[in-house]
């Protein structure tokens, strides 16, 4: 939105809800450079309670003018998971995934406590390693299912 944004584009994840959701469906499947005129009714925008205090009424339908600038692909892309898997044997081991993340706090610049890396790296294995082998593949990496979209 430039008007809220100072004038640049506003960036989010499509379909996580980082947006309302009439705005999530309109820009399914549109492509960079690609302008869209939607009309949004308040059942997939701010509905009974209204926006900001006024701002946006109860019950308002929202036009917006849409233009795509770019897409970009999410952490949990086909990309990202080959990125990530060093040894190209489809699964991302201990091993691969702590040295992504060592690049990765090496690249934001933030100073960190040592266990935060080890409190992560157990994290990430807790919620993806879903049979328990000590590795995450493609499906639990969820690289086939998108769930981002």
């Amino acid at each position: 939105s430039r008007t809220q944004n100072e004038g640049h584009p506003k960036w989010f994840v499509l379909g996580v809800g980082q947006v309302i959701k009439g705005l999530d469906i309109a820009m399914m499947n549109m492509c960079p450079g690609e302008k869209r005129k939607v009309i949004i009714p308040p059942s997939l925008a701010y509905g009974q309670q209204g926006y900001a205090q006024g701002k946006i009424p109860p019950n308002a339908t929202l036009i917006f003018e849409i233009e795509l600038y770019a897409v970009n692909k999410g952490p949990r892309s086909v990309e990202a998971f080959n990125q990530i898997d060093k040894d190209s044997d489809k699964k991302l081991s201990e091993l691969e995934i702590s040295q992504y993340l060592k690049e990765e706090f090496a690249r934001d610049g933030k100073k960190r406590h040592p266990s935060v890396h080890d409190e992560i790296l157990a994290d990430i294995f807790k919620k993806n390693d879903h049979d328990g082998d000590g590795f995450i593949s493609a499906k639990e990496y969820n690289v086939y299912q998108h769930d981002e979209l």
